[in-house]
Order: structure tokens, then C-alpha cells, then sequence
């Protein structure tokens, strides 16, 4: 799938204008402050991923610079590839969605025109901290299964439950109960999404400095290779150091993602450039995941996609995102000139030409 046009009124400093996007790589150029990360939150929020922060009040992207242009933001998408069909957003307090006319949940449009995204910077999945890894089998697993999203959400809401026990002293037992099934669904969900990455990632050889293992860390657990009793036994375990720190301290919220060159961490191994690589080949193999299980390409999102690579690490990207032939927008200060790369400067929220 990819995007044909596009069209924001209202939205950030984003001026309205209809545009039409090409397949291969759209890289959105200019200074800081032009718009081009709202443009990507844009695309984010009409796929329906919503806003890119998650504390953003929604009805804030509406204005931009204290100017108060109404109380309403549109955005409209045409897509094109396996299918031909139209996404618009409404956003008011709350962000509607409508798919070919009809009202539609953020779900069922993720999965017609399926958006993988990393605005965070790249370098977060190999330097970063564990949630950035998280955060990109939650993505892939919310594409790729309808019951992903959902069983997500309810064992977030189970774990904001037991730490408001702990954290009040209480016995957490009964809560735990409810957490136990739906967090060793999340474990099995996410080691085999981790798998068919690992599987993945060597198409991207040209990425990668030096081979690349992954392995699926379980958050605080380890006492049996089975992810239920795993759970139990992990958390019998670690009732009094809970009960002592008042907080939850074994579940998927604690998972983490090895990624190791030879027998030690990546983040240790490799320079920040390289690292950079690696993450854009997790990304790419994430990607191709989606496209097996999906039978679509996914669109592609990077903010800042090249600020960590020299010249030969920017050559060997632009050549692994094209090799994918999915559509990808990506931000960056400086344009690259290369072939396959489709230019769009961006100043004060409007496109220009140079």
C-alpha cells in the first residue's frame, strides 16, 4: 500500500495544500521547526496510530503558535497498491476516523493501510532503553493480529491496577489473577514476532557491520520455559521484593529484546553509525514481517533517518529501503542527493520548490 495524496487542513503548522507522493523514498528536508515532524505525526494519526507523544491532548494539534484557526483539524488520505480507497480523520477533542466513507476503528485502518513508524530515532532500538525495543514488537504485533492491540491494552490496564494495590499496601493476588493468561499471551505473541525478525534481518545483510543475534528477554521471569507457568513461578518468586519496591516487577512491561554481536550487547560493540544501521535493518525486517503476514507493504515513517550515518552508511540505507519497494517517508535537516530519493523541502509548514 502507499499513499497517492494527501491533504491536512488545520493541522500543526502544516499549511493546506493537496499533494501528490510517489512510491520509494519521500525524504522531507528543512530547517528546524518547518513542519516536518507534524507532517510524519500526520501520517501517523491518519493510519491510525494517533498522535506520536502519547500525553498529547488531542485537541492541541488543532492550533500551532497560540493562532486559533477553529476548533476543527481534517486529514485526508488517498491509498493506492492492493487496494484504491480513501482514509479522513476528524479531530475535535477526540480523533474520528472514516475508511472509504465509513466510520471506521484505528485498528481496521491500520490493518488496510498498514504504517510502520519510528520517530524516536533509530539509534533508541540499539543505544536506548528497553521500551523503545517494546515498542517495536507492539507495533508489529498490533499490524499483524487483530487481538494484539486488545489484549495489550487490558493487561496495561490489570498492571495500573496491581501497582495502585502494591503502592496502598494491599494484597495484589486477585489482580494478578486477571494478569496471568493475558501476559503469557503477550510473551508467546512477542517471542514469535521477535522470530520471524531474527529470520528476516539477514536480508539486510548490507546493514549490518558484523553478524546479529536476537534474543527475547521475558521481564523478570525465567523459572520455567513455559510462558504461564513461567509467569506463576516468576511471580510467587518475587512477591516480597514487589510488596518492598511497590511496584509490579515481573510481566511484559519489563521485557527486553538482546541484540548481540557474538556473545556481547550491540550497544557496547558498536559505534553510534553502526548502530544506526543495525536499527534500520530491525526496522526493514519488522517491515517485510509485516508484509508476509499481511500480504501488503507497509508504508514506512523515520524522523531524523540519517543523522547518525556518514556518507557510505546513508548509501547502504537508501539502497536497503529501496530494496523493500515499500513507500517511505523520512525527515532529515540536510537533503540527500541519490538516486531513488524524491526531495520535498519543507519551510513554515508548506512545500516549496528550491
Amino acid at each position: 500500500m502507499y499513499f497517492k495524496e494527501t491533504y491536512f487542513y488545520n493541522f500543526r503548522n502544516i499549511q493546506p495544500e493537496r499533494r501528490e507522493w510517489p512510491v520509494g523514498l519521500n525524504l522531507i528536508t528543512g530547517p528546524n521547526g518547518a513542519g516536518k515532524t507534524n507532517f510524519l505525526e500526520g501520517l501517523n494519526l491518519i493510519s491510525g496510530w494517533g498522535p506520536l507523544e502519547k500525553s498529547t491532548v488531542i485537541s492541541d494539534i488543532i492550533r500551532w503558535n497560540g493562532m486559533d484557526r477553529g476548533d476543527r483539524a481534517s486529514l485526508w488520505g488517498r491509498v493506492s497498491g492492493e487496494e484504491d480507497s480513501e482514509i479522513f480523520a476528524s479531530v475535535t477533542v477526540r480523533c474520528s476516523l472514516k475508511f472509504d466513507g465509513k466510520s471506521s476503528a484505528a485498528s481496521a485502518v491500520r490493518s488496510r493501510i498498514p504504517v510502520l513508524s519510528w520517530l524516536s530515532g533509530s539509534i533508541s532500538l540499539i543505544k536506548g532503553g528497553a521500551s523503545h525495543r517494546r515498542a517495536l514488537l507492539d507495533r508489529v504485533g498490533a499490524l499483524i493480529s487483530p487481538s494484539y492491540a486488545g489484549r495489550l491494552h487490558d493487561y496495561r490496564y490489570f498492571l495500573r491496577q496491581k501497582t495502585a494495590l502494591l503502592r496502598k499496601s494491599r494484597d495484589a493476588a486477585i489482580m494478578e489473577r486477571s494478569m496471568l493468561r493475558v501476559g503469557a499471551w503477550l510473551w508467546t505473541a512477542r517471542e514469535e514476532i521477535l522470530r520471524m525478525i531474527a529470520e528476516s534481518i539477514d536480508e539486510f545483510e548490507e546493514l549490518l557491520p558484523r553478524p546479529v543475534s536476537l534474543t527475547f528477554k521475558r521481564g523478570g521471569a525465567g523459572m520455567d520455559e513455559k510462558p504461564l507457568d513461567d509467569f506463576k513461578k516468576s511471580l510467587s518468586f518475587s512477591r516480597d521484593r514487589e510488596k518492598a519496591a511497590k511496584i509490579p516487577l515481573v510481566g511484559p512491561q519489563r521485557d527486553d529484546i538482546g541484540i548481540f554481536c557474538g556473545p556481547k550487547e550491540a550497544s557496547v560493540m558498536l559505534s553510534r553509525g553502526q548502530s544506526s544501521r543495525v536499527a534500520s535493518a530491525l526496522i526493514l525486517a519488522s517491515a517485510l514481517v509485516v508484509e508476509r503476514v499481511l500480504g501488503r507493504k507497509p508504508v514506512l515513517v523515520f524522523d531524523e533517518m540519517a543523522s547518525e550515518l556518514d556518507a557510505d552508511g546513508k548509501l547502504s540505507t537508501i539502497e536497503a529501503l529501496g530494496k523493500t519497494g515499500c513507500q517511505i517517508f523520512a525527515a532529515a535537516t540536510d537533503p540527500i542527493f541519490s538516486d531513488g530519493v524524491k526531495l520535498h523541502n519543507l519551510r513554515d509548514g508548506r512545500f516549496v520548490r528550491e
